[in-house]
């Protein structure tokens, strides 16, 4: 019943370009999303998040784009046809779409289009890290076209962003800003392929965390660009990167973990021996024991245990199972 409400409210024009929408609307889809289904959700992100242009824009998009895309191909179709009576067909057509558009009680007219050239390759990351620190604080839509190529529109700005996507799993690139935890490199692929996806890369204060701030900046740029035009930009980034955004903090089950596929999977076992022993001195202090002497033979006797790696490390091999040999913290 709130879902369908608030899709009523969300049908009000004046409202919705106004940013007069009632309280509730906006705060509970916040407080209570999953009491609004994924499609109202993401419709009311497209008309509350990206200023009054944008909310006119996806508001004449869910009322006539199925029309306005139909214009783009008949238009593409009636420029490469040289039949007579197929090109009267095509503009009849088109003709009678712009009037069912021009009519509509939601068309108010189009964004302006800032038209920005791109070369692929070795130049692209720098090249659209201006470009998107420009267009920043525009409310224009944006079209890419790369440099020696004729093809435009909305196929060809994906393709961007797909480029950019590729650009920033680039092994060699994150190795100059290291961005992303490596991976254990095991496929020899020039891209960085982690089975949890990425995870951010801890780095001390100097000039490689500067570069990896600034390349982080652009790359949040680049995502609200493309959610704001309806694009994607496919980077298989870690649950783990989205708790970050959010402000949530990490626990030890977020650190590398064997069989991820991504270095420093030692880590992620040490630390679930680590809570293991914590749990277990939390026991003997819950019974009484307390006494370092008694502390220190539990230590002992959790550090030679053989069965550290059946217990902390998977190891898996192109998903066959390595057959587990005995080993000790101590080893």
């Amino acid at each position: 019943k709130l879902d369908r409400k608030l899709r009523y409210q969300l049908e009000d024009p004046l409202s919705v370009v106004s940013g007069t929408l009632p309280l509730w609307a906006m705060t509970l889809p916040r407080l209570c999303p999953f009491l609004f289904n994924l499609k109202t959700r993401k419709m009311l992100l497209k008309f509350t998040a990206f200023g009054p242009s944008f909310a006119v824009h996806w508001m004449q998009d869910s009322k006539v784009g199925s029309f306005l895309r139909r214009r783009a191909t008949v238009q593409t179709e009636l420029n490469a046809q040289i039949n007579p009576r197929k090109m009267q067909e095509l503009s009849k057509e088109l003709s009678n779409i712009e009037e069912h558009v021009v009519k509509s009680n939601f068309w108010l007219g189009t964004l302006q289009t800032t038209l920005v050239r791109m070369q692929k390759g070795d130049e692209l990351l720098r090249q659209s890290d201006i470009a998107m620190e420009l267009l920043a604080s525009a409310s224009n839509l944006v079209e890419v076209q790369f440099d020696g190529e004729t093809g435009f529109g909305s196929a060809v700005t994906q393709s961007f962003y797909v480029e950019v996507a590729q650009a920033l799993q680039d092994r060699a690139i994150n190795r100059v800003v290291p961005m992303w935890v490596e991976d254990d490199d095991s496929t020899n692929s020039q891209f960085l392929l982690c089975r949890r996806g990425l995870l951010i890369r801890p780095l001390a204060d100097g000039q490689k965390l500067e570069e990896a701030v600034r390349r982080f900046r652009f790359l949040g740029r680049l995502m609200g660009q493309a959610l704001r035009e309806g694009f994607i930009v496919p980077l298989p980034l870690a649950e783990d990167f989205f708790a970050l955004v959010l402000g949530e903090s990490l626990e030890a089950a977020s650190l590398p973990q064997p069989g991820s596929g991504s270095a420093g999977e030692l880590l992620g076992a040490l630390a679930g021996f680590a809570a293991e022993l914590h749990a277990g001195e939390a026991a003997l202090a819950a019974g009484g024991c307390t006494s370092p002497a008694e502390l220190q033979a539990l230590r002992h006797e959790q550090a030679s245990r053989t069965d550290f790696r059946d217990r902390f490390i998977s190891l898996h091999d192109h998903g066959e199972t390595v057959p587990p040999q005995p080993m000790s913290f101590e080893q």
